[in-house]
């Protein structure tokens, strides 16, 4: 009985908040669970990739912080963009970045995946495949 006691007084402050975040900052929770999935896969393999290498560093996992600001940023930009109200009416003429946001994140994570994976066990995909994707991994996005 204590416990509900204290799970009360913190719930009713934490809900305003929590809603508002909902609201306004992001509310695509199914879309996070798979985005997590993708990102801890990646994360397991990139450790296993420079495990094997003999090149293990403190310094990747500074990257995980970063990776996660830098695509909650992504995710709240598309969910405010998509879903932002002008007179309570709903302007639907970002929605397209949503889905581009969202799926490029994806994309992202399923082709480092692969890179991973193919360093692991080289031979596991086409080379023609793999060939194709690290073109895309450049800052200009061309081979």
């Amino acid at each position: 009985m204590r416990n509900m006691r204290v799970i009360v007084l913190l719930s009713m402050p934490l809900a305003p908040i929590l809603a508002f975040f909902e609201t306004y900052i992001f509310g695509d929770w199914e879309f996070v669970k798979f985005l997590v999935v993708l990102m801890v896969l990646d994360t397991l393999l990139g450790f296993v990739k420079h495990w094997i290498s003999c090149n293990v560093s403190s310094k990747a996992y500074g990257m995980i912080g970063k990776k996660l600001l830098v695509y909650s940023s992504i995710l709240a930009l598309s969910h405010v963009l998509a879903t932002f109200k002008i007179d309570g009416v709903l302007v639907e003429s970002f929605t397209w970045f949503r889905y581009l946001a969202c799926s490029a994140l994806i994309v992202r994570e399923g082709v480092s995946i692969i890179e991973n994976s193919e360093e692991i066990m080289p031979g596991l995909f086409p080379k023609s495949v793999v060939r194709r994707l690290k073109g895309f991994n450049t800052s200009t996005g061309e081979k």
